[in-house]
């Protein structure tokens, strides 16, 4: 009894955000089975315990902003060691208590931060034994059909095509108009593998970064009344100003999207159901390929979810998750797990196959692009998720 009235306390301290560094360790404790009597039935226990009266409706919009709180207030705590930034748990979908256990899984998270994950337990055949992070890197095809990888090239003039030379720079590519060059409207194609990721500076001075497994064709200078792109996979872009000359994605079957001079992000992998574009700044009109009704107009803050044949707009998006790669990071809020293991196809250039009936599951949190597979895998263990790593890059995912 003694035990539960502790347990009661440190999850009211947990929900409360008032826990010490040391009631978060005992709490751990706890929840790990390492105090005789305090179990997860006991967690449990409370949370039925204290289920709110009359019993409200299960809101997950209202518990996904609670969570993001908590990790809010998570990221404004020093840490006492510096440990890989793995931040990963899961929700099954409970009918009413996965509110209450989502709140849980959360405050989880928030001391859980504390403690160095354990080496995920992987199995595997033959090498690799680990996988590491993505990195820079891509490949260029000039207007001939000839190819140049960027990995290895150093800085400084690469080529010379239509009157711009193409320049390496701290692995960035750089397009530099020299003179008018000819009327000639020539093409290059920057394309990222899995477990890649480029910055290009185009012509006209648009910065676009591409993430893994991504391509982008584009003039090699803008000539015309208008600036034209094609696009697959996914890029945050920052684009050039101006009026005259307005800038244009094309990601083909997919979406289309006009812009004068903004910041945004889009994500049209041919192997997601939907396509996504958030606005940073600026403003952009979205349609579909081949649609004459105008489109949307996005405003800062909103994103586009893009299906085959309607949009749907939502405001206040979270524009940090849109553009967490960008900054070094996994956001997993929200996100399923099927998802999640096409993200880390793609950075660590996996093969993931699934073993058995594996249950979806719920995750959020951030976690670092630069951790080693297993890291990751170490804290998505912690999640009751498990996996088999075989040769050939090969993961498997079982129940």
């Amino acid at each position: 009894m003694e035990q539960n009235t502790r347990l009661s306390y440190l999850l009211e301290r947990l929900a409360a955000h008032t826990a010490s560094d040391e009631e978060l360790d005992e709490l751990a404790a706890m929840v790990d089975g390492d105090v005789p009597g305090a179990t997860i039935d006991a967690v449990e226990s409370w949370l039925e315990a204290n289920r709110p009266q009359p019993q409200p409706a299960y809101d997950h919009a209202h518990w996904m902003e609670v969570a993001g709180q908590i990790l809010e207030a998570d990221k404004l705590r020093d840490d006492p060691v510096p440990v890989p930034a793995v931040r990963v748990h899961y929700l099954h979908r409970w009918g009413w208590a996965a509110a209450a256990i989502l709140l849980f899984a959360t405050g989880a998270w928030f001391f859980n931060h504390y403690r160095k994950p354990q080496q995920a337990p992987i199995a595997h055949t033959g090498s690799p034994l680990d996988v590491n992070p993505g990195r820079n890197g891509a490949v260029l095809t000039l207007a001939d059909g000839s190819q140049m990888v960027l990995d290895s090239a150093g800085n400084g003039i690469i080529t010379r095509q239509n009157g711009t030379a193409v320049s390496l720079d701290s692995n960035a590519l750089q397009y530099t108009p020299e003179d008018d060059g000819s009327e000639e409207v020539k093409y290059n194609t920057i394309t990222t593998a899995r477990g890649r990721q480029f910055k290009v500076r185009l012509p006209d001075g648009t910065r676009v970064w591409l993430n893994a497994a991504s391509s982008l064709r584009f003039p090699v200078a803008f000539k015309g009344k208008e600036r034209v792109v094609e696009f697959t996979g996914e890029a945050y872009f920052e684009v050039a100003k101006n009026a005259l000359q307005p800038f244009s994605v094309k990601v083909p079957g997919k979406i289309d999207i006009n812009v004068l001079g903004t910041a945004f992000n889009v994500n049209a992998y041919a192997n997601e159901n939907n396509s996504y574009a958030t606005l940073v700044e600026g403003a952009v009109r979205v349609s579909l390929p081949g649609n004459t009704d105008g489109g949307v107009v996005l405003q800062p803050g909103d994103q586009v979810q893009a299906g085959t044949v309607r949009m749907e707009v939502m405001r206040n998006a979270n524009v940090d998750k849109a553009i967490a790669w960008k900054n070094g990071l996994f956001n997993f809020e929200g996100v399923g797990l099927r998802e999640m293991m096409r993200q880390l196809e793609r950075w660590y250039d996996l093969e993931v196959v699934y073993e058995g009936n594996v249950p979806e599951m719920q995750f959020f949190g951030e976690m670092s692009r630069s951790l080693k597979l297993s890291d990751v895998l170490a804290g998505l263990e912690s999640a009751d998720v498990h996996f088999r790593l075989e040769a050939g890059r090969k993961l498997v995912v079982m129940p």
